[in-house]
């Protein structure tokens, strides 16, 4: 799996996960909340495994937005508007 879809599967499955955990945990139905955050808690372990530069293979850092340049190695990323 390449950095950019390591990053779309983060950010939906942050956003989807939180809204699943906070709907249902309103709602009292614990069960389904309990899914909406492992979505989140599978989403952040597959950016840690797969969100990393493709020349120098360091991972990114996941806290922030996808960089253009890879900070280790210098490599110049894919542009977005492709």
């Amino acid at each position: 799996m390449d950095y950019k879809k390591s990053y779309l599967i983060k950010e939906i499955g942050l956003w989807v996960g939180l809204a699943i955990a906070i709907i249902f945990g309103l709602t009292e139905i614990e069960w389904i909340a309990f899914v909406g955050v492992v979505i989140m808690l599978g989403s952040i372990f597959q950016t840690c495994m797969y969100y990393k530069c493709p020349n120098c293979n360091k991972p990114f850092n996941i806290r922030s937005k996808k960089p253009n340049y890879c900070p280790e190695c210098g490599y110049k990323l894919e542009d977005e508007d492709v």
